[in-house]
Parts: structure tokens; sequence; C-alpha cells
């Protein structure tokens, strides 16, 4: 048997191991809707989700595991992605996007805010004191890195779906998620600056939510991609 032979079987098992990581990670990834059912005393209107994972609450260890995996398996996913053929422009530029996304997230696990501002008093007074300038500045920086890069990779796999011909199902799911993201995105920064001028009326804690949730069904719309460019490969 030649190498040509046994690459078709080689790339087979590179797109089910994928598929297979790309669902682990959406798991993981959502693994902040523990707070549904623990009692984590923040509330989820107004609280950041990186609060559940601040050094001061008492499950932030289980949240900020759930981001170190997260960053773990969708970085070794992008890297099966990346060994994918055939090699596609719009697909490379979404599977790098998911790298950098992994390795954000990754940081965010390890660089976790002190305290919780909306759960303690004490907590928001050190933060408008400028005594958590610095840990939060770099808990931000990685957090709209990781944002940044799922957008990059969502609209790049988005693209793709309509560039290279896949179903229409696959197209429109692709477009609700880039519909969500886009609603979270925007209602999330617009509550943000409220927040910090003392309006809490915007419901922060939900845009941000909702914002998480679009990027659980990018994930989701990665692996279904990649299903289908499977079968379309076997035809």
């Amino acid at each position: 048997m030649t190498d040509t032979d046994t690459a078709p079987d080689t790339q087979k098992w590179i797109r089910r191991i994928l598929i297979g990581l790309l669902v682990l990670g959406a798991v993981l990834y959502s693994s902040w809707m523990l707070e549904w059912v623990l009692p984590t005393g923040l509330d989820p209107s107004r609280a950041y989700v990186s609060e559940l994972a601040a050094l001061d609450q008492p499950y932030g260890f289980l949240f900020r595991t759930g981001d170190l995996l997260t960053g773990i398996v969708l970085a070794t996913a992008a890297g099966f992605g990346l060994a994918l053929r055939p090699r596609r422009l719009l697909t490379t530029i979404g599977w790098i996007g998911m790298a950098v996304f992994a390795v954000s997230t990754f940081l965010d696990s390890r660089m976790p805010l002190a305290c919780s501002a909306h759960g303690s008093s004490e907590c928001a007074g050190r933060e408008e004191a400028g005594l958590l300038h610095a840990v939060r500045s770099l808990h931000a920086v990685t957090s709209s890195a990781a944002a940044t890069a799922a957008a990059v990779s969502v609209f790049a796999f988005i693209l793709a779906a309509y560039r290279y011909g896949l179903p229409r199902p696959l197209r429109w799911f692709g477009l609700g998620v880039v519909a969500l993201y886009s609603i979270g995105t925007v209602w999330t920064l617009f509550a943000v600056d409220m927040d910090g001028r003392g309006d809490e009326v915007w419901l922060l804690g939900y845009a941000q939510r909702l914002q998480l949730i679009s990027v659980t069904a990018w994930i989701v719309f990665a692996a279904l991609l990649t299903a289908q460019e499977g079968r379309r490969g076997s035809t």
C-alpha cells in the first residue's frame, strides 16, 4: 500500500478527531452555565461571567479549569483543522482564529480576576480606587483578544460555507451565529459603557452571556462544517 493510498484514511481520522475535539470544546466552554445550578451568589444579570472564576469565588477553581481545558482542547482542534487537506484560505483563517481564541482563553484562566466587583462592595471599592487596575488590564487584554479572534474565525467560516458551496441549512445556521454574535457583542459593549457610569438597567451580565452562547454556537458550526466537508470529500 502506497502513501497515496493511505492519505484519504489519514484525513478521515483527522476529521473525526477534529469533530470530537470541537464537540468537547463546546461543552467545556459552556461550563459557565453551571452557575444555573450552583449557589455562586452572583447576579447573572449584572456580573461578568469572568467574575465566576475570580479568586475570591467559592467555585472559581471549577470555572477556571473549564477555561483552561477549553483552551487546550480548542488549540489542539485548531492544529488538526490546519492539517486537513485540501488547504483552503478561508478555513485556514478560521482555524488560525480559533487557535488565537484558544490561547487567549487559556491565558484568561491563568490570569483570573482577584475578586468579583459585582459580588463584593469591598472589591468594588478596591477597583474604584485603582488597586486592581493591573490585574483587570491583563484580563481585559486576553478577553478582548479571544473575542476578536472568535469574530474573525466565525466570519471566515461562514464565508467558507458560501464560497465552497456548502448546503443552505448550514449557511443559514452560520448566518444565525453571526447575527447572534453581533447582537451580543454590540449589547455587551454598550452595557459595559453604561455600567461604568453606574447604569445597570442594560443587563450587562445577560448581554455577555448571549455573546458566550453565540461563541459556543460558532464552535458547533465549525464541527458541522468539518463534518459536511468530510461527506463531500467521500462522495
